[in-house]
């Protein structure tokens, strides 16, 4: 009834409030100002839902970015190494017909090149395994760095699935992640015969008093005695650790993760094919690997503990300056990821 009504005119609009609802009669154009205080909280209202409803699609549309190119980068970076023997036969077939195969250039001494020696693409196959070292390294920082740049862009909109951290819990996934990136830098110095880092012995004569010998890497040495990975592993704690440390939102778990799920794929992958050819990182005879596997094993400390490998020996061939050396460079590198990350 118009006694439980009130009229409000203002500015060419009529607005009829009743004890139940509000209709709005517009004869004019919308002045916000003349709207009831009920009216504007619902425009707000709805204001508000529209902008949380665009977040949700944005983080969505970035987390989703990040995982495309988290998987291309494993996939490209798995796959191609699958499919290596096809792919160098390629390209070393490719570099023969453009006059680049055996031009007699030889590289310095120390140089990381094959263990068949110096010379720049004397043969197809060197060519091609070199031309393929290029074109995989390529790829890989591509895929990786556009999953980097993917995740930076998505950071905002993505919401935190944990409690912050207490300091306690933080210097703990710290030192994790200062201890795995310092494990991986020294095994540079200890390398495991499935990288491609090459291996060296003292030699007087040599230049630099070094001369690469790449047989030293089939035995198990040091850290390969702990594990057959000790390069690639290291990247699960590490990773981990950073993304909880970068705050835990749905991004951080989708980065970190996958790196985590790809550094195990990946060591996994790579002992499949060493089973089947010794084709895998620096260039071998086909069954020189046998033993290597025997004796060492997937998982850090299993060959320890199930006695295939001697904790003393171990102990005894670690380069404690390598550790050391690489740990501090890992807490320099640590301490800069967590404050970017922060």
């Amino acid at each position: 009834s118009l006694s439980q009504t009130s009229l409000v005119a203002q500015n060419r609009h009529l607005f009829i409030i009743g004890p139940t609802r509000c209709q709005l009669q517009v004869r004019g154009p919308l002045d916000a100002t003349a709207l009831p205080s009920t009216s504007r909280r619902t425009t707000n209202c709805r204001k508000r839902s529209a902008a949380r409803s665009r977040t949700r699609r944005h983080a969505a549309a970035g987390v989703e970015d990040v995982a495309f190119w988290i998987v291309s980068f494993s996939a490209t970076h798995i796959g191609l190494s699958a499919a290596r023997d096809g792919i160098i036969s390629w390209l070393g077939m490719f570099a023969a017909q453009l006059g680049l195969v055996g031009t007699g250039i030889e590289l310095p001494p120390l140089w990381p090149g094959d263990a068949s020696g110096n010379k720049v693409w004397e043969d197809e196959a060197q060519a091609g395994r070199q031309l393929f070292r290029i074109f995989y390294s390529l790829i890989a920082a591509a895929t990786l760095q556009a999953a980097f740049v993917a995740y930076v862009v998505a950071l905002p909109d993505s919401p935190s699935l944990i409690e912050p951290l207490s300091q306690p819990a933080r210097g703990a996934l710290l030192a994790i992640g200062c201890v795995a990136q310092g494990i991986a830098i020294a095994s540079l110095a200890n390398p495991s015969p499935l990288s491609l880092v090459p291996g060296f012995k003292t030699d007087p004569k040599a230049f630099g008093g070094l001369i690469r010998d790449d047989s030293l890497k089939l035995r198990a040495f040091g850290l390969t005695r702990m594990t057959r990975h000790p390069l690639i592993l290291p990247v699960v704690p590490w990773a981990v650790a950073n993304g909880f440390l970068a705050g835990g939102r749905l991004v951080d778990i989708v980065l970190f993760g996958g790196i985590a799920v790809y550094a195990l794929a990946g060591c996994w992958a790579q002992d499949l094919r060493a089973r089947e050819s010794a084709a895998v990182g620096t260039v071998f005879a086909r069954g020189d690997l046998t033993q290597f596997y025997e004796t060492t094993s997937f998982v850090p400390f299993q060959a320890l503990f199930d006695g295939r490998q001697s904790w003393s020996a171990c102990f005894a061939e670690l380069s404690w300056l390598s550790l050391i050396i690489g740990i501090a460079l890992g807490t320099a590198l640590e301490f800069a990821t967590a404050s970017a990350l922060s």
